[in-house]
C-alpha cells in the first residue's frame, strides 16, 4: 500500500472558513490537516466547517484532531460541523462518538448555517 495522499484547500464561504481535505486522514497525513486548522483558528477563523466530500478516510489520529480542534473552538466561542462525509468516514466519527459532539450534515449550506447561527 502507497502512501496517503491528503491535499487541504480552504475557502471563506457564508462567514464560514470551509477546511476541505481530500484524499485520507492518517498518521501520515494528520500533521498537515492539523496545520492548516492551527493557522486558520490562530487567524481568528473560528467557525470551521469541514467538508468532506472528497476525504475516503479518517484514523483516530485525524478524529483526535478534530476533537483539540472543538476544544480550542470552543474555548474561543467557535463552532464546527462537519458536511458531506461518506459511510466509512461518517461510520468513523461515530464509532469514536465525534458524530455526537459536532453536527454532520449532508451538504455545504447547512454546515454554515449551523456554525453561523446564534
Amino acid at each position: 500500500m502507497g502512501d496517503a495522499v491528503l491535499n487541504i484547500t480552504e475557502k471563506i464561504s457564508g462567514g464560514a472558513c470551509i477546511i476541505h481535505p481530500a484524499g485520507d486522514i492518517d498518521a501520515h497525513t494528520a500533521p498537515s490537516f492539523k496545520e492548516s486548522i492551527d493557522r486558520n483558528i490562530s487567524a481568528g477563523k473560528i467557525l470551521l466547517v469541514f467538508n468532506f466530500s472528497s476525504l475516503n478516510y479518517i484514523s483516530s489520529a485525524g478524529i483526535g484532531i478534530l476533537n483539540a480542534a472543538l476544544h480550542a473552538l470552543k474555548e474561543k466561542g467557535g463552532k464546527m460541523s462537519i458536511a458531506c462525509a461518506n459511510k466509512t468516514v461518517y461510520d468513523t466519527l461515530d464509532v469514536m462518538y465525534f458524530t455526537k459532539k459536532v453536527p454532520v450534515r449532508n451538504d455545504i449550506e447547512s454546515s454554515i448555517r449551523e456554525v453561523t447561527a446564534h
